[in-house]
């Protein structure tokens, strides 16, 4: 079990698959998961799914400890009717938000992780 604690672990918590979605992501920045205090969020994939007859972008991106910005892809094209798939794993910690752009208001994105708390 991961645990941040700089004073030794408890022994305590939980280790869960999640998932989260969003169907119609569109052209503002819209968050796809926040992660709690006491939580460790390990990303295991996201796949965003363009449904419009042109090629569209999408941005991902994390906030660290809910500002600023640090882009994981940039601009990312996504060919009509096509997916694009996330499978590099990344970690976000309490206060994180993982956010997602796209240029569509017909792209649905899918993501899941492993929720870690601990106590």
């Amino acid at each position: 079990m991961a645990n941040p604690s700089t004073t030794g672990g408890s022994g305590a918590g939980t280790e869960v698959l999640r998932r989260t979605f969003i169907t119609g992501a569109n052209n503002t920045n819209t968050n796809l998961l926040t992660v709690p205090a006491d939580h460790i969020y390990t990303i295991l994939n996201i796949t965003i799914v363009n449904n419009n007859d042109a090629m569209k972008a999408c941005h991902i991106f994390v906030s660290p400890d809910g500002s600023g910005t640090h882009y994981i892809i940039k601009s990312e094209p996504i060919p009509n009717e096509t997916s694009f798939i996330w499978n590099d794993k990344f970690v976000v910690t309490a206060g994180d938000i993982v956010k997602i752009w796209c240029s569509s208001t017909v792209t649905d994105v899918w993501c899941s992780y492993i929720d870690q708390q601990f106590a």
